[in-house]
């Protein structure tokens, strides 16, 4: 059994550990939108807030009023933490809205 744990082990990646009000990026890969393709689909939603761990890998996140439908809680492996800029004084601008199931994000 050791051997098999040995292996198991190394590919295993500990799960990263958010505070509330921590923003985060959702990865887009199980919620569809109005893009044409999956390809042109953007790669990261968000950045949205972190509430609260629900266990060692569910996380809730505030969602936005327009994302009623979707249950807000999701796995740490969807989930990826805002990076901050290294430049000075540099202004960034909010992403795009993006459509789900019809509606404007």
């Amino acid at each position: 059994m050791r051997f098999f744990k040995k292996y198991a082990d190394r590919n295993r990646s500990i799960t990263p550990d958010f505070q509330p009000r921590d923003k985060l990026w959702l990865a887009s890969t199980n919620i569809k939108t109005t893009t044409p393709t999956k390809k042109l689909s953007e790669r990261g939603l968000g950045p949205f807030e972190f509430l609260k761990k629900l266990g060692r890998h569910a996380d809730h996140l505030k969602l936005p009023q327009q994302w009623k439908s979707a249950h807000p809680v999701f796995h740490v492996s969807l989930l990826e933490p805002v990076k901050k800029s290294n430049i000075q004084n540099q202004f960034q601008l909010p992403p795009p809205a993006v459509i789900v199931e019809e509606k404007e994000e």
